[in-house]
């Protein structure tokens, strides 16, 4: 069956199966219903091959990560970009293509893609973006956006940079425990210094303590529920010279919560108060209300892949760049 055939049947115009199958925003809503409710009726596949050759479009969107994103202190994180990712891109009407940001030989996957014809757009999840790769895209005015990584040698945030405000993160997080009467607080960030998410929330809770008159103290380990039962072991003694945690990942948060009670039957909030960063589903999960900073990931992914098929389609759009996480109270933290 072709476009020429479905119109036929539907008795509309040969443009108008297009541009519905093409997801313009020309045509409406209704029409474009009634158009992939046919084709899905009749068993219509978009030739995309032929499509493409016509229009010198792929219909493909590349989404491209850090090739650590398969580690296991990170999959969550990538996990969670790659669902947000894909299905906004799927929603609107295009395929998407997942590649590390080099491959086995060592090659940039960016000029591979990009020089190679294979994806219409780029969304890019990678803190290893090279001026070369830069270079290239800005060229070639590719339509592109950054999620959460700005290439580094920017002095300035890229036009198309997403993430959110994590230093506001950790500035909440911290003011909460403070306003709570806490005056000890520790916080327990990655130890990856090229995360530069958690360089944000330390310099919030920083912020947080010194406005306040307070000593801030920092200790680093891997996010992963493994580091938070063995950074518990060794610093056991000094952990409980605080009143309050900030762990800057849910992840650990609630290991070290199980760990404080099953090993060393210390009890939380009573004992000592405990904030995470993430809000992911585990805490329902495992039934842990833990107090945490919900940091707006679906937002910031949506509006990355929104303005790189904005930028696809030669339309207007007024996403947000920065988006501001919110506080989370459950029963983790005390007054006192």
């Amino acid at each position: 069956m072709t476009i020429k055939d479905l119109a036929e049947r539907l008795g509309v115009s040969y443009s108008t199966v297009s541009k519905s199958l093409n997801h313009d925003p020309h045509i409406s809503e209704k029409t474009r219903q009634r158009v992939l409710e046919e084709a899905r009726r009749c068993g219509f596949v978009l030739n995309a091959n032929a499509r493409g050759l016509a229009s010198r479009r792929t219909n493909r969107i590349g989404i491209l990560f850090s090739n650590n994103f398969n580690k296991n202190e990170y999959r969550w994180f990538f996990g969670q970009l790659e669902m947000y990712a894909t299905r906004a891109i799927e929603e609107a009407g295009f395929d998407y293509y997942i590649q590390p940001h080099k491959n086995m030989r060592g090659e940039s996957n960016i000029l591979r893609m990009v020089n190679g014809g294979q994806v219409d757009g780029l969304i890019i999840f990678s803190r290893d973006v090279t001026e070369e790769e830069y270079h290239l895209l800005e060229e070639k005015q590719f339509p592109c956006s950054y999620g959460y990584y700005n290439p580094s040698f920017l002095t300035e945030p890229h036009r198309n940079l997403f993430m959110d405000d994590d230093e506001y993160g950790g500035y909440a997080a911290a003011e909460y425990l403070i306003r709570q009467g806490h005056r000890r607080i520790l916080t327990i960030r990655s130890d990856d210094s090229a995360m530069k998410m958690y360089e944000a929330r330390t310099r919030g809770y920083r912020r947080a303590m010194l406005s306040h008159g307070l000593s801030p103290a920092v200790l680093e380990m891997p996010m992963t529920f493994a580091a938070a039962r063995e950074m518990l072991r060794e610093r056991y003694d000094y952990i409980r010279t605080f009143t309050a945690l900030f762990i800057q990942q849910d992840q650990p948060a609630l290991s070290l919560i199980q760990e404080l009670r099953s090993r060393y039957d210390v009890r939380v909030p009573e004992e000592l108060s405990v904030i995470g960063y993430n809000n992911i589903q585990l805490i329902a999960d495992l039934d842990i209300p833990l107090t945490t900073i919900d940091d707006p990931m679906e937002q910031v992914v949506r509006s990355a892949a929104n303005s790189c098929i904005c930028q696809v389609r030669k339309l207007p759009e007024q996403e947000i760049r920065l988006r501001k996480p919110e506080l989370v109270i459950r029963e983790t933290v005390r007054a006192v």
